[in-house]
């Protein structure tokens, strides 16, 4: 577990319930911010930032990264879209339609990352018939479990922590990349990601403000849906498609 999440243990609900709005939004923003500050520390992004990397290890690790989102993210959204379903009756109709949309926006971003795989020299038929890496079947796992287990307000908390994770990362991916000659056409999901992340934050942000107002019980969901997603998101996704990296540009590189 990151030391973020080691240091920040659960709160209770009655601690929970004591906070206003913006407490409870900055107490999910601290779990994200440590995740990506630990992230950041690691010999993986030091490798990835580093003008000494090779720039065909690194065309190999970004293939490989396209890889695990493209094999997680379908699932991901069959289980969001089912949580949404799950949320309560009495919940306002324009949240429900905000949800939705931002699914319907997101549906299709799994094809997004195979046309990056594609374009960096992956066989996109062959990663079709491919079984999930375990790290990218963890984070698939915890968005069906969420919708298997019926607790849609933890939809919204790993939502949250999921697209800001997502935007800090791509963000700092694509400065990295572009700097090394890496082109727009193959970095297709990160160069979204780094722009259009930050406003699908500010709208689950403002989604969960108004849910915690109204449903005073779905905080403790909503941060055990952050904590649950940031467990396993997103160091182990990107050490799985790094492994791989290395493996075949070493493999290349003897030949």
């Amino acid at each position: 577990m990151n030391q973020a999440l080691l240091t920040i243990q659960s709160s209770t609900d009655s601690t929970l319930l004591d906070l206003d709005g913006d407490e409870f939004i900055s107490l999910l923003d601290a779990r994200i911010d440590g995740v990506y500050s630990d992230l950041i520390t690691t010999d993986l992004w030091k490798t990835l930032q580093s003008v000494d990397t090779p720039i065909e290890l690194l065309r190999h690790f970004m293939r490989e990264v396209s890889l695990e989102i493209s094999s997680y993210q379908p699932r991901a959204a069959k289980a969001a879209i089912t949580a949404i379903g799950r949320m309560p009756r009495s919940l306002d109709e324009r949240a429900v339609k905000t949800m939705l949309r931002h699914q319907a926006e997101v549906f299709t971003h799994g094809e997004m990352a195979l046309r990056d795989y594609h374009t960096l020299g992956g066989d996109v038929e062959w990663a079709r018939q491919q079984s999930p890496s375990s790290a990218a079947y963890a984070v698939a796992s915890v968005w069906s479990a969420i919708a298997n287990e019926r607790d849609s307000f933890a939809y919204l908390g790993a939502l949250y922590a999921s697209e800001g994770l997502i935007q800090q990362v791509a963000s700092g991916t694509v400065g990295a990349l572009l700097g090394r000659g890496f082109s727009a056409d193959t970095l297709e999901f990160v160069c979204s990601h780094s722009e259009e992340d930050a406003k699908y934050t500010a709208l689950i942000r403002a989604l969960i403000g108004k849910v915690a107002k109204r449903f005073q019980d779905s905080r403790d969901s909503i941060l055990h849906g952050t904590d649950n997603l940031l467990n396993i998101f997103p160091l182990p996704v990107w050490q799985t498609a790094f492994d791989r990296a290395l493996e075949s540009f070493e493999r290349e590189a003897a030949f």
